[in-house]
């Protein structure tokens, strides 16, 4: 059974970071990766498109929502 987590999400976008219990966005721990990031674009008040370069890591103590990283 599927229940609402008490998981933190970790969000890092312009420059600030942010903690959000998942259960305060309203969405399962088994919500994909498309679905998080709605969740939380809704709840910061930014356009969905906004953490298309995000990607999602999910830990066993978090979940990390951070821009993707680039090297060279």
């Amino acid at each position: 059974m599927t229940q609402m987590a008490t998981t933190p999400i970790h969000i890092r976008i312009g420059g600030r970071s942010e903690e959000i219990p998942l259960a305060q966005l309203g969405v399962m721990n088994a919500a994909d990766d498309l679905q998080l990031k709605n969740a939380v674009a809704r709840h910061l008040d930014l356009p969905a498109q906004s953490l298309n370069n995000h990607v999602i890591v999910r830990t066993t103590q978090a979940i990390i929502i951070r821009p993707e990283a680039l090297y060279g």
